[in-house]
């Protein structure tokens, strides 16, 4: 057979190309060329006349989460809710997600007039590492690297970008981590997943499964002590915790229990959201929802076909994969008003692709055709407005 020129880190640089034509396009046609616009800030917590440096306020709107990780981002040691460089949190529990904000602080050298740019420079660098590990773990089943594109094709990832959101580096954290897992580089996987932890709290739907596998294994074997593929999971649940008491000190509350819960009723919240979209109606754009919810069941329904083909490295991933999806589905009806290209489910739909690729089960063209279009369809929505 003629050998293929596929390499994770051409995949990557693919990846991370694609990445940035799509926040050309949208700089371009969607922020009418300021770059700001993605932070989407609105004046309830954003005070056009305060912020500094300046970027674009929309008057009389609540924004979106990005001017929350703005402001942290110019400031990582500012955790109050109080308005800071001219935005307050609407929440103690924003605190918890610094690793993204940090990422970009750092990226900007510590200039808060940078920090609109190294937002959006974060997210490509973070969506080139999450097709560089997707390949790496694509190659190390015996598949062609190129497979790995699927783990970076998740409908919520495009909405982050877009948005200067965290679900990227979140994703980039897990993904990269399971890639040097398998090489048994266990130092630098714990390092991807303190980083995941730190980005998003739902990282630990991976972290604890995983933890929780691994303490099973042990009492099973009959192990005294932990092994060094269990440094990931203690070094990321010890970090957060540590983060935790960080903020409590600060802010006198641990940050992560304040946030709002949106957990009820398995399917209760998608039955009620769908009443009101069929009363109401609903919009083009958020009419999307539908294509990449029938694409996010069928990789769930393929995922759980596929766990047992995995080798016994890889089990823990079906444990991973049950918790993910029971918590997916009792997600209330807050999440599903305004579904957001489904950005609060990107850790179903990678451990669903993780698990179909490391089970070397066959992907069907259906699938792939499928997964190409509803990513053209979410891009083009965020192209075209903000």
């Amino acid at each position: 057979m003629r050998r293929r020129p596929e390499s994770p880190v051409a995949i990557g640089v693919i990846v991370g190309a694609i990445a940035l034509v799509f926040v050309t396009l949208r700089l371009l046609v969607a922020a009418d060329g300021d770059i700001s616009r993605f932070v989407v800030a609105g004046s309830a917590f954003t005070d056009a006349a305060q912020v500094q440096p300046a970027i674009r306020v929309i008057d009389g709107s609540a924004g979106y989460d990005g001017q929350f990780y703005w402001r942290l981002a110019t400031n990582p040691t500012e955790l109050n809710v109080a308005a800071n460089h001219g935005v307050r949190f609407d929440a103690e529990f924003r605190a918890t997600r610094i690793g993204y904000p940090a990422i970009a602080w750092t990226l900007s050298l510590g200039q808060a007039s940078w920090v609109k740019w190294s937002l959006v420079v974060s997210n490509i660098l973070g969506m080139a590492a999450i097709a560089w590990s997707g390949a790496r773990i694509a190659r190390s089943r015996g598949r062609r690297p190129l497979v790995g594109l699927a783990l970076a094709s998740s409908s919520g990832l495009v909405f982050s970008i877009s948005r200067d959101l965290c679900e990227v580096t979140m994703v980039a954290g897990l993904t990269a981590g399971v890639a040097l897992m398998a090489r048994r580089q266990y130092a630098w996987a714990s390092l991807c997943w303190m980083v995941a932890c730190l980005a998003h709290e739902q990282a630990l739907l991976c972290v604890i499964p995983f933890g929780a596998y691994r303490l099973v294994e042990m009492i099973r074997r009959r192990e005294r002590l932990p092994a060094a593929q269990d440094l990931p999971w203690i070094a990321s649940l010890a970090t957060f915790g540590l983060w935790q008491l960080i903020c409590l000190a600060v802010i006198g509350k641990v940050s992560v229990l304040t946030s709002k819960s949106n957990v009820g009723i398995p399917f209760k919240g998608l039955f009620e959201q769908s009443k009101d979209w069929l009363l109401n109606g609903i919009g083009p754009v958020e009419a999307i929802i539908v294509p990449q919810v029938a694409l996010l069941v069928t990789l769930v329904v393929l995922a759980f076909r596929s766990v047992k083909n995995l080798q016994a490295d890889d089990r823990w991933l079906s444990w991973v994969l049950v918790v993910a999806a029971l918590l997916t589905a009792s997600l209330s009806n807050y999440v599903w008003d305004g579904p957001a290209d489904l950005r609060h489910f990107v850790v179903l739909s990678t451990i669903a692709w993780l698990v179909i690729v490391k089970s070397g089960t066959r992907i069907p063209i259906a699938l792939i055709a499928a997964t190409g279009t509803v990513w053209m369809l979410t891009a083009a929505a965020r192209i075209a407005e903000v």
